[in-house]
């Protein structure tokens, strides 16, 4: 395999609904597809692929959120479970639309994270954040 794909590998993972990678600084982002709807199942193999690269340290994580549709109740949450919270320094979530918006508030006030987690409109602005830390 070339050097270069097997090092993407252990930085990357394609889950059905997100692609999932951890940069350079240790910030790991979960980009979620155009439509697509979160449910728990989908949510199991996001966190697990997030847990997998966050190799057994807390990480600040930007959700890119701007293409779902949906999130049930399962997805909400495993994402402020045990395991997605031993990874997680802190959670920055990226709307881009009112729908993403509201999935984004439910699940601040609904799941109550035990990390800190704010709500972004601008990409740029959440990545500051994350990296005040």
């Amino acid at each position: 395999m070339d050097q270069g794909l097997e090092g993407r590998s252990h930085r990357f993972r394609r889950t059905a609904v997100a692609d999932v990678s951890i940069e350079p600084d240790g910030l790991i982002v979960l980009r979620f597809d155009q439509d697509c709807r979160i449910t728990e199942s989908a949510t199991a193999e996001v966190a697990a692929a997030h847990v997998a690269l966050a190799g057994g340290s807390r990480r600040p994580v930007l959700a890119d959120m701007r293409g779902a549709i949906s999130a049930d109740r399962g997805s909400r949450e495993l994402a402020a479970g045990p395991d997605v919270t031993a990874a997680t320094a802190r959670l920055a979530i990226l709307v881009g639309n009112p729908v993403t918006r509201v999935l984004g508030n439910f699940f601040l006030r609904v799941s109550t994270p035990q990390y800190p987690t704010r709500i972004f409109n601008d990409e740029t602005l959440a990545r500051a954040w994350l990296r005040e830390a």
